[in-house]
């Protein structure tokens, strides 16, 4: 299987390489050995606390994309609007933000086409629904119409989160330990240990490789930046090397993006067994 690396810069020693044929959702870490860079007990990841003092400083704006049509679901609906313990899976994503930062606006980007759906699950299970953009042909597209929804005369500061509506179970710490990053750093992104092995491709598409797996992490969301900076960059026009958010940073020239620890339960929706493990997760709650 092929992977491919994130392609930006987070610090002088942290980086993603340009040079390598990339790992999707992984990050590298090259240069200084980790004990060296961030202490010998951080296992990579920067603590920033974050405390309500600091945050009431900022407004804080979160984007929850799930304009995807999830066609690797194998559904005939989008997978964020299928039910998981009974209610769709984009539900839980809003519920579990709004639980960790009260105080924040959402906006949720979803398809044009699946806004008849959308209102009649809110009708449905009473849910108050955010501010509602439409999404475009990509996740950038979609990004970036959900900026266009918070207001123009917003604080520049403004911090900005941009969630997958597939990932459910996001925790509070891990929202809270990106917004406190975000606040002294170009953004934040939240990461987690690779446990499997991993292996590069060739050119070729057949011959492979084996890399160390300590030097990688998995990448998840919410990633975290300041409103004016995303405005910036996401002003730029559309590359497919825009994997994520971050990567449209750095093209921008934002490169002092920071890891902060995410967490093990934060899957991603991607296939209906997940559904199944997301339940599990939630029935130990």
């Amino acid at each position: 299987m092929a992977f491919f690396f994130f392609m930006y810069f987070l610090r002088s020693d942290w980086h993603c390489n340009k040079t390598y044929p990339a790992i999707s959702n992984y990050c590298v870490l090259r240069g200084k050995a980790i004990g060296s860079v961030f202490g010998e007990n951080s296992d990579c990841f920067r603590n920033f606390a974050v405390n309500k003092t600091d945050m009431a400083l900022f407004d804080t704006y979160i984007i929850i994309v799930a304009a995807g049509s999830g066609s690797r679901f194998g559904s005939e609906i989008p997978k964020q609007f299928c039910l998981l313990a009974g209610k769709p899976v984009v539900m839980h994503a809003i519920e579990s933000l709004r639980r960790a930062l009260p105080d924040s606006r959402q906006i949720i980007v979803i398809s044009k086409e699946e806004e008849p759906r959308w209102n009649e699950l809110c009708e449905r299970y009473s849910f108050d629904s955010p501010t509602v953009a439409y999404g475009g042909a990509t996740r950038w597209a979609s990004v970036k119409n959900g900026l266009a929804a918070i207001p123009a005369e917003a604080k520049p500061n403004s911090i900005v989160l941009i969630h997958d509506g597939a990932r459910p179970l996001v925790d509070a710490p891990t929202v809270k330990r990106v917004c406190g990053a975000t606040i002294n750093t170009d953004g934040a992104i939240p990461a987690i240990a690779v446990s499997d092995s991993l292996r590069r491709m060739g050119k070729d598409g057949v011959s492979s490789e084996a890399v160390d797996r300590n030097d990688f992490r998995a990448i998840q969301t919410p990633q975290g930046f300041k409103l004016w900076g995303l405005r910036e960059a996401y002003s730029l026009p559309y590359q497919s090397s825009f994997t994520d958010d971050a990567s449209v940073m750095a093209e921008a020239g934002f490169e002092n993006v920071t890891l902060v620890e995410g967490s093990p339960d934060n899957i991603k929706i991607t296939n209906p067994r997940d559904i199944v493990i997301a339940e599990a997760i939630l029935s130990q709650e």
